[in-house]
């Protein structure tokens, strides 16, 4: 048995670390002495705790990592292990793209261009959608998680055998942004109705289409935002983007396409 002390040592994790664990019963000590409160491990719980290190380090939650430890060998740690490599290669990309707009921006501004002259060649048109019956889950995500709950709302589609009907779609409720807890609501159009999908409304829109990174969507919604308001629009519901191209497919984030539209009235 090892006391939280050398445990600590061993794995480069803290004390502190180790008693949170053991509060939220992500790792328990095998001992905990009744006078003094100590707690001993054991050498097995070594192997754990690397574990939980190593899927931390892959940008996993303590949530999820609790649930690969009550199955270490079933089929939620594969799965959840390509997630986070999808994420990490998009944020890759996401870097890669980012240095190459740093290399562009240097070379206007070397021949006298205004970097952002960009935003006046973004087109927004008018445009009347109609409705759409969605399947969605909605609630406090961070963007990272979004590939998770996109996935789960696939695996419903094909373990139901539902009939998709378009691209995913993200609809953002809160009135500011937060990317570590955003009010977001993620959807997929199918043909069938049930009590977990609902009609997303249709009606007039300003829409504008991204080509490019998704870190760079807050340019086009900045052009529609001005075009709102030289037309004398207000905004009627929340925003809503629609993933026509997926990341999985496309060979980098410079080809990626993404519909925002803006719910609108006079």
């Amino acid at each position: 048995m090892l006391p939280i002390g050398e445990f600590s040592k061993i794995c480069n994790v803290t004390t502190k670390t180790l008693r949170y664990y053991d509060e939220i019963g992500l790792l328990k000590p095998s001992i905990v002495n009744g006078h003094n409160g100590y707690r001993y491990y054991d050498v097995q719980q070594l192997k754990t705790i690397l574990l939980i290190t190593k899927l931390k380090k892959y940008g996993c939650s303590l949530e999820e990592i609790e649930l690969i430890l009550r199955d270490p060998c079933g089929e939620k740690l594969p799965r959840l292990i390509r997630q986070k490599q999808q994420q990490l290669q998009m944020q890759l990309e996401n870097q890669q793209s980012v240095l190459q707009q740093l290399a562009d921006d240097i070379s206007k501004l070397e021949k006298g261009i205004d970097i952002m002259a960009y935003l006046d060649n973004i087109a927004v048109e008018l445009v009347e959608t109609a409705p759409r019956n969605i399947l969605y889950t909605r609630q406090k995500m961070s963007i990272d998680e979004y590939c998770k709950y996109f996935g789960q709302l696939f695996e419903t589609i094909a373990r139901e055998k539902l009939t998709c009907l378009g691209a995913p779609i993200a609809i953002y409720h809160d009135k500011e942004f937060d990317p570590a807890s955003n009010d977001t609501e993620i959807a997929i159009p199918i043909a069938e109705k049930n009590s977990r999908t609902r009609e997303l409304a249709g009606g007039l829109c300003a829409k504008g289409v991204h080509r490019g990174a998704y870190s760079e969507l807050p340019s086009t919604y900045t052009r529609i935002v001005q075009w709102m308001e030289e037309n004398g629009y207000q905004i009627a519901a929340p925003p809503y983007e629609i993933y026509v191209t997926d990341p999985a497919v496309i060979k980098s984030p410079d080809d990626t396409v993404t519909e925002i539209y803006f719910p609108i009235k006079k």
